[in-house]
């Protein structure tokens, strides 16, 4: 019988952030809630917002903020430099693998195509089923918010939405073997997957 991987993350009031136009950085897009913690999704108009909000969110008590992969480096690096080591700072980036659909992607994302996106939250005891949020996209598209209890469970769920999606984040765990089943549900569908790192002490 195979071994279900899980966080070992201890954080018990975690908030992921990601950029959208329009995105109002005051409204919680996805909750999860229980025994285990909270999660919260929200969604930043504008990189300088993600600074301000994060120092708002850990002053009230978040005490692990993972950011979306457009972020980038730098924006990763000013957010951590102004939360100032009073909770855990992590963004997301892409393995080698995903290098060439990740480009792809944003190369027509630059050129308007509408696409469409899933974060995968990993958050101990939710129900991917009942813990989703379908969220439109001004302009078109989507982004599907999921909270899985486990890696397993989120390389099941991405298998099930990866024919219909551009770009897959997964959020909630890192490293390589959290990321390897997730990556290879979608591998055939050359879908990219994105894995939280974490800016250094």
């Amino acid at each position: 019988m195979s071994e279900t991987r899980t966080t070992r993350d201890t954080a018990k009031n975690k908030v992921v952030v990601y950029e959208e136009e329009g995105g109002d950085p005051s409204v919680d897009l996805l909750v999860v809630g229980n025994t285990h913690g909270r999660t919260r999704v929200r969604a930043v108009g504008d990189p300088a917002q993600a600074v301000e909000l994060a120092v708002r969110l850990v002053a009230e008590g978040a005490d692990r903020i993972e950011l979306c992969g457009s972020f980038g480096a730098v924006w990763h690096a000013r957010v951590a430099r102004a939360v100032g080591g009073r909770a855990p700072v992590g963004a997301i980036y892409y393995g080698f693998e995903s290098l060439t659909p990740i480009a792809a992607y944003k190369a027509r994302f630059e050129a308007g195509e509408v696409l469409s996106d899933a974060f995968l939250v990993v958050h101990e005891g939710a129900d991917p089923v009942t813990d989703r949020v379908v969220h439109a996209k001004p302009g078109g598209g989507r982004v599907t918010l999921v909270a899985v209890p486990d890696e397993e469970t989120a390389a099941r769920v991405a298998a099930e939405l990866g024919p219909e999606l551009q770009l897959i984040e997964f959020y909630g765990v890192g490293g390589p073997d959290a990321a390897e089943p997730v990556i290879e549900a979608v591998s055939p569908a050359g879908v990219p997957v994105g894995v939280t790192a974490f800016a250094g002490p």
